[in-house]
C-alpha cells in the first residue's frame, strides 16, 4: 500500500519543491506504464490527472477508479482494497525516510470509502496530505 500510495505521489505530486524525491528510471517507466493503462481502463479524464499533479485531487469517481487500478497494478493494494504496506514500502526510492512512511502508512490504511475505489482515494488523500516528501517522476 505505501508502494502505491508513493507512486501515486510520486505521479500526482505537485510541482518542485525542497521536499520532492525522484526516481528511477525504471520506476518512472513503470509509472508511465501503469498510468497508461489505468487512464484507458477507467476513462479517467486526463485534465482531472493533471490537476492532481498541481495538489487538486478531485472527488471524481473516473479518477478514483483510477488510483485503485494504479495501486493494484503496483502491488500496493489488493482486490479488495486493502494497503499491502511491505509491497508499498520496499518500493520507496532511496531518499524516503521508511521508518515514518511506514508509520503513517499504519494511519492512512485504515481509511474507508464506500467501495473499494473510494476506499484507495481515501488512503491516497490521507497520506499525499500528511507526507512531507513527495516523489517526482518528471
Amino acid at each position: 500500500m505505501a508502494i502505491l500510495v508513493f507512486l501515486c505521489v510520486m505521479l500526482l505530486a505537485p510541482c518542485f519543491d525542497a521536499h520532492n524525491i525522484h526516481l528511477s528510471k525504471d520506476q518512472k517507466d513503470k509509472v508511465h506504464e501503469y498510468t497508461a493503462e489505468c487512464i484507458k481502463e477507467t476513462g479517467v479524464k486526463t485534465e482531472i490527472i493533471e490537476e492532481a499533479k498541481k495538489g487538486q485531487l478531485s472527488e471524481d469517481e473516473g479518477f478514483k477508479k483510477f488510483l485503485f487500478c494504479f495501486f493494484q497494478k503496483s502491488g500496493m493494494i489488493t482486490a479488495d482494497a486493502k494497503l499491502n504496506s511491505e509491497v508499498a514500502l520496499s518500493k520507496l526510492p532511496a531518499g524516503i525516510d521508511k521508518v515514518a512512511a511506514s508509520k503513517l502508512l499504519d494511519e492512512c490504511k485504515a481509511k474507508k470509502g464506500k467501495d473499494h475505489a473510494d476506499t484507495a482515494y481515501e488512503i491516497f488523500k490521507c497520506y499525499y496530505g500528511n507526507t512531507k516528501q513527495h516523489i517526482m517522476f518528471l
